[in-house]
């Protein structure tokens, strides 16, 4: 299977992966080790991980805390309705023109709302 990069370019995808990814763009803040967060967007997701590109170049292996916003338009609400607290891990990263390409594993996570959070 081949998709499309945002540069036009063709890139293999991995036929190995064991969930379907959906092209969505949420919102998504990563939590380094050290206490900074980086903002950036979801190129693709499903049950299982995330891709993203970022302009820090975290590890593979490496583990980060991340926030992931839901949009209330995915529910028919105008505010941002969900938020994925996740423990995710760096699987891979790739050297981009426009920064770095992180292919993320969510370990665990929580849905926050309005009400709290309950935990999966």
């Amino acid at each position: 299977m081949w998709r499309t990069s945002s540069e036009a370019r063709l890139d293999t995808v991995d036929e190995r992966r064991k969930r379907r990814r959906v092209a969505l763009h949420w919102r998504v803040r990563l939590f380094g080790q050290s206490g900074q967060w980086f903002d950036t967007t979801t190129e693709n997701l499903s049950s299982e991980g995330f891709y993203c590109i970022c302009q820090e170049p975290f590890k593979p292996g490496e583990r980060l805390g991340c926030m992931v916003v839901i949009p209330g338009e995915s529910f028919g609400f105008a505010e941002p309705s969900l938020r994925l607290q996740c423990h995710i891990i760096v699987r891979r990263l790739e050297h981009l023109t426009e920064g770095f390409g992180l292919g993320c594993h969510i370990e665990d996570y929580a849905v926050a709302t309005a009400f709290g959070a309950c935990r999966n």
